[in-house]
């Protein structure tokens, strides 16, 4: 009898433990699936993410061929040229970047280890003309997440 009693505790307890990791399993496949549909829902948001190659590169020669002594001189030079342009479009994308490592949807380091030099270098050359963008606009959260991304990586780096 003690042994039937064993083999059907052991079963219930199989049983058991099949239930709960059945259970665990589901939750972290529907944790899994929710930041599938996070992303999905960003990339389909942002227009920008759909830039080709071509018009990413043609964006940061636009940019990093800016020549301005200040804001001012900046809006009076670039005012609807595409150097203005591109500055938008590249700070449009690097916002969505910043987003997605924001909200833990991206690792740090693929991001950094693909755009860390080019977003961290065109924000801090071009800062006074994103703050200045936010004051002239009224909206002082304009590429935050850009802000904040170049921060991380300056801090993942003086970590390090």
């Amino acid at each position: 009898m003690s042994l039937d009693l064993n083999i059907q505790t052991a079963s219930i307890v199989i049983a058991a433990v099949s239930v709960v990791g059945s259970a665990v399993y589901f939750m972290l496949e529907t944790r899994h699936q929710h930041r599938i549909r996070q992303t999905e829902n960003i990339i389909a948001l942002s227009p920008w993410f759909n830039m080709d190659a071509k018009d990413i590169q043609e964006a940061i020669a636009n940019v990093r061929s800016l020549e301005y002594s200040n804001y001012e001189d900046y809006v009076k030079k670039y005012t609807g040229k595409p150097e203005q342009t591109s500055l938008k479009l590249l700070g449009n994308y690097f916002e969505g970047v910043g987003l997605l490592v924001y909200m833990k949807l991206v690792e740090i380091d693929i991001v950094s280890n693909f755009w860390g030099d080019v977003a961290e270098s065109i924000w801090d050359k071009n800062v006074e003309l994103i703050n200045g963008m936010r004051k002239d606009i009224g909206t002082p959260y304009t590429f935050q997440y850009w802000e904040w991304l170049v921060k991380e990586f300056k801090r993942k780096r003086n970590s390090s």
